[in-house]
């Protein structure tokens, strides 16, 4: 039904937008502002719909809440592996993707565009506490930060293709991973004509735990001390339980 309602509210505005063509206009909904995460939470899709009232290509980011990340690395130490050196990394996005309209090789035509509204990987503007660190060290560790993050599913390996439905009337998709951070993202639609943003228009996406799992993690991080004491007696009972019951003699 909200999907409904979302495409119904689009084409109405897709109407005047289309009948002043010399305005380019652009509007967005989702089709759910909230990923409710529950027991055996295997992910979920994020749908963007929206439609432009001018000519233009569509690019449109999902950006989950910035964070700050350690990333270490190991040396060897007396026959050991120890961590030896670490860089940490300012406003590094828990999670984003992105999905454009235009092919690969013109969507690389704008370098300015890019490194301005952030889009792709390379662009994202987290930095190094230490800027003076030597550059190609810097480098390592990012690549390795980006990496890591691909490998959770958290960073995408290069851009979807955002579909249009009809002419003005595009879709887009994210697939969020289990795991996935929660926190507020943000949903971020640009219309772009010739390397410029002509339109832009940005959503909320409430991401969090419902239920017995928000209940528990509420719990820990407003009780930390408590919770604790409770993880290590629940942990020797079932020691305990799981001796008594199951030796043999």
């Amino acid at each position: 039904m909200r999907v409904f309602l979302s495409v119904l509210t689009m084409l109405f505005y897709a109407g005047p937008a289309a009948a002043q063509a010399s305005a380019p206009s652009l509007h967005m909904e989702l089709a759910a502002d909230h990923v409710d995460i529950t027991t055996g939470f295997n992910g979920t899709s994020v749908v963007v719909f929206g439609t432009t009232g001018g000519p233009g290509d569509v690019i449109v980011k999902l950006k989950g809440p910035e964070r700050t990340v350690i990333v270490r690395r190991k040396g060897r130490a007396l026959g050991t592996w120890v961590n030896r050196d670490n860089i940490e990394f300012r406003r590094v996005p828990s999670y984003y993707d992105y999905t454009v309209s235009l092919g690969k090789a013109a969507l690389a035509g704008y370098p300015a565009l890019l490194r301005e509204e952030e889009i792709g990987i390379n662009n994202l503007g987290f930095y190094p506490e230490d800027e003076d660190e030597d550059a190609v060290t810097i480098g390592l560790f990012r690549d390795s930060l980006i990496r890591k993050m691909q490998e959770k599913g958290f960073f995408p390996v290069g851009p979807k293709v955002l579909s249009f439905l009809n002419p003005g009337f595009f879709k887009a998709s994210f697939d969020l991973p289990p795991g996935v951070p929660m926190g507020i993202y943000t949903v971020e639609a640009l219309l772009v004509t010739e390397g410029k943003v002509v339109a832009r228009q940005s959503k909320t996406l409430q991401v969090g735990q419902v239920g017995f799992n928000a209940r528990v993690y509420l719990f820990s991080n407003n009780h930390s001390f408590f919770y604790g004491v409770f993880a290590i007696m629940m942990a020797l009972i079932s020691g305990w339980s799981a001796f008594t019951f199951l030796r043999r003699d």
